[in-house]
């Protein structure tokens, strides 16, 4: 009797064990396939694309790449580990032209291991790893590893390039492991390495050994074996000497040259008094690349680089930027790359000192800004500017956080300012909105623009008071969330492509086409195609009256219908029934729970559960 007791707790025991892993291993499981909707957890192994649309937590290793080709999309998200000895956050072994993107991962021996996987791509992760790497690619080539930070290791490597590991791409990663080393390559040939900032690595920033051909050029850093750096790391805070941290303030012939005396050279931190053109790739660590100082000049990159190196806090007002408006009219910036400070440029006019007629045209400008807490950062931010051109612009994979309207983040940010034009620029990959406006501005141009891969959406009109926008002839299509969202009145969409927006921003946005909000009455749609979006093509809040449009192209609709040209009468045939009227919810989805789906590891800890459940049955019988 005593036996059969003790055999009863036993099993007991073991059914509460299962229990307890069956609920800790699904509960925050939370990377949704983009096929099947399988929601991806901890240990499975991921087939197909799949995009975070949660925090993750972990008890030993995370995912498993499983097929050539699939994008694991974090959206902001967390991966966490518990501490585990010797487990991954990402794991992939052989699959190739796969994706890691956008995913903050923590409390994993090892964050993201890939081995024998080729043409790979892992960009733009934050990542704090315990005693292995945060990165670290074991024989695989032709991989590109970008804008990535690791910012601690309580050992190992921040990257790790071992045994073949041929001819990679490393740009724009910041290490600063604290404990460990930046980048190490041990036996592996031909890497490049270009504009990473490797600071604070106990054990040395970049330690080649055993290899050949590693070659890059912008890079910073102190420690480097086996390898040259372009620029050195800032002093530390108790070592610097009247903030005069900047490589080049011991190189003048390296800066913006003036156009009428060649001898003048502005550098890091210089106010700039008359036109001028780059000679050189110019790497500011602390504080402004250059600040304008009066008006009607240019700054004239030349195809070169003004990089911030890291970008740093970003806590004070002014942020530091590339470059630095601080009210001057009439300003060309043009042909320069900037990146690695907290915002690319800041035109930051007020209310009685207004900027006027600034252009800033065929620049690059990407990874700047911050997003360890909530910020004020974007890629090009303006505030009060008026009578202004952007153009031709390349702005992507800028970084920033909080959900306000004036936090972080954005490609092109306004804070009021009429009649601007802002044309032809290509804008992806941020981490808010591709452009986003607010304050009251009006009468502003957007058009011919490419607006795809932004976290919050293509186009944000945001305030009530965004008023008598055009907006025509873009493409927002791609983005998380909205394509284009208008929150004031009197705008007009005209000739725009918004398509295959997505569901899952963290912004909590759904993936709508074209979204007409808050106080947006009377709001022109005109020959626009709205196709193909996650949640909804065209959205209008119930109430706002005046919304009118004709011969737009849209299939799924709220509150919304196409007028004939000149004529109050409906389309036959253009509005196509949505395609959630005839769904049937069920009574978990009624009662406002959240829908589930079952994970393969959780399938086999279920399978496990109810076998464990009847042993326990048979024995309780005997």
């Amino acid at each position: 009797m005593l036996k059969m007791v003790l055999e009863q707790k036993k099993l007991r025991t073991l059914l509460m064990v299962a229990f307890l892993v069956f609920f800790i291993e699904t509960a925050d499981a939370g990377c949704i396939g983009e096929m099947t909707d399988t929601n991806y957890g901890c240990g499975d192994t991921v087939i197909e694309s799949c995009t975070f649309d949660e925090n993750l937590t972990c008890t030993m290793n995370g995912l498993m790449i499983g097929a050539d080709g699939i994008i694991i999309d974090g959206n902001g998200y967390t991966l966490s580990g518990t501490g585990g000895s010797g487990y991954e956050g990402i794991h992939n072994d052989g699959c190739n032209f796969v994706t890691v993107k956008n995913l903050n991962i923590q409390g994993f021996c090892f964050g993201i291991y890939f081995t024998g996987a080729d043409n790979c791509h892992i960009k733009n992760n934050g990542i704090s790893y315990g005693v292995g790497s945060g990165i670290w690619l074991h024989n695989s080539i032709y991989n590109e590893i970008i804008g990535n930070k690791v910012y601690h290791g309580d050992d190992g490597h921040g990257i790790l390039l071992s045994s073949s590991a041929n001819n990679n791409t490393l740009r724009h990663n910041n290490i600063t492991t604290s404990n460990g080393m930046g980048i190490s390559i041990e036996e592996s040939d031909g890497n490049d390495l270009y504009h990473n900032y490797l600071c604070g690595n106990r054990r040395g920033d970049i330690i080649v050994a055993e290899s050949s051909e590693n070659t890059g050029d912008n890079n910073t850093c102190c420690k480097p074996v086996n390898f040259n750096c372009t620029h050195l790391c800032p002093l530390s805070s108790d070592k610097k000497d009247d903030d005069k941290t900047n490589q080049e303030e011991t190189d003048r012939s390296c800066g913006c040259v003036s156009d009428t005396d060649p001898s003048k050279i502005f550098a890091c931190g210089d106010t700039v008094t008359e036109s001028c053109t780059f000679n050189c790739d110019l790497a500011c660590a602390n504080g402004h690349g250059l600040i304008l100082g009066i008006d009607n000049i240019t700054i004239d990159g030349n195809g070169y680089t003004l990089d911030g190196v890291a970008s740093g806090a970003c806590e004070w007002e002014p942020e530091r930027s590339g470059i630095y408006n601080p009210g001057y009219d009439n300003i060309v910036v043009e042909n320069l790359e900037i990146a690695n400070f907290c915002n690319g440029i800041y035109l930051e006019g007020d209310l009685s000192d207004l900027i006027e007629r600034n252009t800033i045209e065929d620049c690059d400008i990407h990874h700047n800004g911050n997003n360890m807490k909530d910020t004020r950062t974007h890629g090009i931010k303006m505030r009060y500017v008026y009578n202004s051109t952007i153009r031709d612009n390349q702005v992507h994979e800028n970084i920033g956080r909080g959900d306000s309207c004036e936090n972080g983040g954005n490609g092109i940010f306004l804070y009021a300012g009429d009649y601007n034009l802002i044309t032809n620029n290509t804008v992806y990959g941020n981490a808010k909105a591709g452009i986003f406006t607010k304050m009251k501005p009006k009468y502003n141009n957007i058009s011919f623009n490419t607006l795809t891969e932004n976290g919050q959406g293509g186009i944000v009109l945001r305030c009530k008071l965004s008023s008598l926008f055009v907006i025509e002839n873009n493409i927002a299509s791609d983005n998380k969330g909205v394509g284009i969202y208008v929150g004031g009145e009197g705008n007009t969409l005209k000739d725009n492509t918004v398509t295959n927006n997505r569901n899952g921003s963290i912004y909590g946005w759904d993936g709508t086409g074209i979204w007409i909000d808050r106080e947006a009455y009377n709001t022109t749609l005109i020959s626009n195609d709205v196709t193909g979006n996650d949640y909804m093509d065209v959205k209008v809040k119930e109430g706002l009256t005046g919304t009118e449009g004709y011969n737009n192209t849209y299939e799924t609709t709220s509150n919304y219908e196409d007028l004939i040209e000149g004529e109050n009468v409906n389309v036959k045939g253009r509005r196509v029934e949505s395609r959630y009227s005839n769904y049937n919810y069920t009574e978990r989805e009624k009662a406002g729970l959240s829908s589930t789906s079952v994970t393969p590891l959780a399938a086999t800890l279920l399978l496990l559960f109810v076998l464990l459940f009847v042993f326990y049955g048979y024995f309780a019988r005997r």
